[in-house]
């Protein structure tokens, strides 16, 4: 029994690891977060420092079920000049 404790924490830890560096909860924060919106195909979001334009790459459904949207993100400042662009995963 004490082993099976074991692998259940180790598998816990390994899967929070893996969420942290893989999964939704790597999304992005503030204006730019679209979690739980339903994976819109084209999203703006805006803030103090600029604006967030993302677009839908594809969804795909996990293991556990949920439907998840990964999106490419292009952040362009205040003066409107593009800054760059990142992929982020949502659970739609």
């Amino acid at each position: 029994m004490r082993t099976i404790h074991k692998a259940a924490a180790a598998t816990a830890v390994g899967a929070a690891l893996l969420l942290g560096f893989t999964g939704t909860a790597a999304a992005a924060d503030g204006p730019a977060n679209l979690g739980g919106q339903g994976c819109p195909a084209v999203a703006s979001n805006s803030d103090y420092y600029g604006t967030y334009v993302q677009h839908l790459n594809y969804t795909y459904v996990t293991g556990n079920g949920f439907r998840d949207g990964v999106y490419r993100v292009d952040y362009y400042n205040r003066q409107n000049a593009y800054q760059g662009s990142w992929t982020v995963e949502y659970r739609c």
